[in-house]
């Protein structure tokens, strides 16, 4: 029997982001009904919208959920930060509220069906594969060499979900054939971790081969869609994955699984600090490419920083990046009640509300931590003198967008006065909204449109990758490099956060007291990448890979703030909002159990169990 496609159903809105050809003119074209298999892989145009599609669904591309670019998961992007001490949801009963909690298992996962969404992804580049030398080079359309740039993007997609995958699972079963119902390879067993790692290197590394031997033949705009620096960033992403704490556990960190037979499904048995120059070397060959830099633009009021996130074409720093269509949807996500009569917008979502955690984990302007003494830090003033990217990131009390003030502030509670209008109830119960994203200079009421791009990996994150394995590896520490990269760790850092507008390494320890050694920097480096990388699908990896969550996640806090009836002062108070639920087998995700009762032969990860056992 002949399998059909209904390509342009499947295709044409993932055209509109990714294809080379002008979207109008895909709208344009007749309608070409029902398509059988043959029809896709022998017509490269065809075969083009079928990569589309994978695309459509690329991992860590969101902003929140409901938004359409994450048709069957909420597990992506900025929303997930609501699932750490980041963020918190707005609403009671949101998927990510049940996961803060601890109400799930192996048999409910909250926020999305992982598993099957990259698995389904890995089957359509299997198909595409299996299929390829079926399509037909045509005058116009794809010549034979922009047709191999199609194989060697989906080789790299295929790399992309498996990674997905490790990072949620650790080892999982590899398919690269199309599988059937009646197909043996539905049984497979989970590959080790350490196997799996070496796969996804060795696709990063053939793609990127592809890509070198098609370059010059490649006409058309590539931002949006993988190339030779995108492969070699996710290889260094992944070895940087497979060295940090987790799955590279090193002496000092919970032993918690060693003694379950199965131990290398999900980690490598031992420790090798070699692992950390795998990946510093790795990162080091993003970096001598010369193929990116910090982006450095600024527009209107905004800072550089700032400008980035309200860009569309940020390729001098976005490696790769998920393309937005022009909408100010973000806008309605995000805002509360007063601005939300945008165009008839009358109902405040604001999924994604900052907690008080990630605001105190902003620096000083100096570099000091806010509880130094002499740091600055004014307590009537909580706000001011920060790092500049606080506020880039946070609308806070006092902060204005349009000429409205946010007000989260609350009278005394013997006051029958009205409280602030943003004040806690159905806006935000952290007292803080989200800014990131948002471009300030832009009034929505106008109705303009914001084509913007979500990074999925950028320059900045190679470089605080580089900095954090340099300063892991052996020889290595603050002031050590890879041979051929004219960088040390501590250089690195700077880099970051000079764009920033903060001091560099040196000024930074000076002013706090610090000494420059390898623990003082790793602290460093984990918060330089809170704070640099806020609701860019970044903490919740992080934390478990670094192994923090039982001390970072097992709370989150709010700003209670009360203004006084007789001086209008404010009073700032720090309380605790929300236990949460964290242990360490939390560090990776349950196989779901529908997964292991269609497949005896998969082992559950350490700690996981169905419901009905635990």
């Amino acid at each position: 029997m002949k399998t059909k496609y209904y390509i342009l159903s499947l295709c044409t809105a993932a055209a509109a982001f990714f294809s080379c050809t002008d979207a109008s003119s895909l709208l344009d074209r007749e309608d070409v009904g029902t398509l059988y298999e043959s029809d896709v892989f022998r017509n490269p145009a065809y075969a083009r919208y079928f990569v589309n599609d994978i695309y459509y669904h690329l991992p860590g591309a969101d902003w929140t959920p409901g938004t359409g670019y994450q048709p069957k998961s909420t597990w992506y992007g900025a929303y997930l930060e609501c699932a750490t001490d980041n963020a918190e949801a707005r609403r009671l009963d949101s998927d990510a509220q049940h996961f803060n909690e601890g109400n799930w298992n192996a048999e409910s996962m909250p926020l999305g069906d992982v598993w099957a969404n990259d698995y389904a992804q890995i089957r359509a580049c299997n198909k595409f594969l299996e299929n390829y030398e079926s399509i037909t080079p045509i005058s116009g359309v794809a010549s034979a060499e922009e047709i191999e740039y199609l194989r060697g993007q989906v080789i790299f997609l295929r790399a992309l979900f498996y990674a997905d995958l490790a990072k949620h699972f650790g080892g999982v079963p590899v398919v690269e054939k199309v599988l059937h119902f009646d197909s043996p390879e539905l049984q497979s067993s989970r590959w080790k971790f350490a196997d799996l790692v070496d796969y996804i290197v060795s696709q990063c590394d053939e793609a990127a081969a592809i890509f070198r031997e098609v370059e010059g033949a490649i006409t058309e705009d590539t931002f949006g869609r993988a190339n030779e620096g995108v492969a070699m960033s996710l290889k260094a992403q992944v070895l940087t994955m497979a060295a940090s704490p987790l799955f590279n556990r090193p002496a000092g960190y919970p032993q918690y699984d060693s003694g379950d037979p199965n131990v290398a499904l999900w980690r490598y048995p031992d420790y090798d600090p070699e692992r950390w120059r795998r990946a510093a070397d790795a990162l080091g060959a993003v970096i001598q490419s010369g193929k990116y830099s910090l982006w450095t633009s600024k527009s209107g009021t905004k800072t550089a920083y700032e400008t980035y996130f309200v860009t569309r074409d940020t390729r001098q720093e976005s490696i790769f990046s998920s393309l937005k269509g022009p909408d100010i949807t973000l806008y309605y996500s995000c805002l509360p009640f007063d601005f939300m009569l945008i165009n008839g917008k009358g109902s405040p979502v604001c999924y994604n509300l900052p907690t008080y955690d990630l605001v105190a984990s902003y620096e000083m302007a100096n570099g000091m931590l806010p509880e130094q003494e002499g740091s600055g830090y004014r307590p009537l003033h909580p706000f001011s003198g920060r790092d500049p990217r606080l506020e880039a990131t946070v609308w806070h009390d006092g902060s204005t967008f349009c000429g409205i003030e946010f007000q989260t502030w609350r009278r005394e509670t013997t006051s029958q006065k009205q409280n602030g209008k943003d004040y806690i109830t159905g806006y935000s119960r952290t007292g803080f909204f989200m800014k990131k994203f948002l471009d300030v200079d832009l009034n929505p009421n106008n109705k303009v449109t914001l084509p913007n791009s979500m990074p999925i990996i950028r320059y900045a994150d190679i470089l605080l990758m580089y900095a954090e394995a340099v300063n892991e590896m052996e020889n290595g520490g603050p002031n050590g490099a890879v041979d051929g990269v004219p960088l040390t760790a501590v250089q690195a850092v700077n880099l970051v956060r000079d764009r920033a507008g903060m001091p560099d390494v040196a000024e930074t320890f000076a002013n706090r007291g610090w000494t420059l050694d390898r623990d003082n920097l790793r602290k460093l480096i984990y918060n330089e990448r809170r704070v640099e990388f806020a609701f860019e699908n970044q903490r919740f990896w992080d934390v478990r890979r670094c192994m923090i969550g039982p001390e970072t996640q097992r709370a989150v806090h709010e700003l209670d703030i009360v203004l006084k009836d007789d001086d209008k002062t404010r009073i700032y108070t720090v309380k605790q909002m929300e236990k949460r639920s964290f242990e360490n087998y939390m560090n990776l995700m349950p196989i779901p159990q529908s997964e292991i009762n269609k497949n005896r032969n998969l082992v559950q990860n350490w700690g996981w169990a169905p419901a009905s056992l635990n």
